[in-house]
C-alpha cells in the first residue's frame, strides 16, 4: 500500500511520503481525529447466512477469517438463521 502511494503521488521514496504525512498532520490535526473515528455499522441483514455469503462472495477474506466469522455469528444473539 505504501509503495503504491509513493508511486501514485510521485514521492521519491517511502521516507518522503511519511515525512509529508507527518507535516500534513502537524498543520491539520483534525485529520488525525477523523482518521481514528472509523464508523462500525451493523450489517444490512440480521440473517447470519446472508451475511456470511456476502463475505464469501467478495473473495477478499481467507478461509481462516471466514471460519472465525462464522463462529462469531453463530455465537451472537444479534443474528438469526445461523445454523
Amino acid at each position: 500500500m505504501i509503495d503504491s502511494l509513493v508511486l501514485q503521488y510521485g514521492f521519491a521514496n517511502r521516507s518522503e511520503l511519511v515525512r509529508s504525512v507527518f507535516r500534513l498532520l502537524r498543520h491539520e490535526p483534525a485529520m488525525l481525529t477523523q482518521a481514528s473515528t472509523f464508523p462500525l455499522l451493523p450489517p444490512a441483514s440480521k440473517n447470519g447466512k446472508e451475511v456470511l455469503e456476502s463475505f464469501r462472495e467478495s473473495g477478499k477474506y481467507s478461509k481462516a477469517f471466514m471460519k472465525d466469522l462464522e463462529e462469531g455469528i453463530n455465537d451472537s444473539g444479534y443474528f438469526s438463521n445461523t445454523k
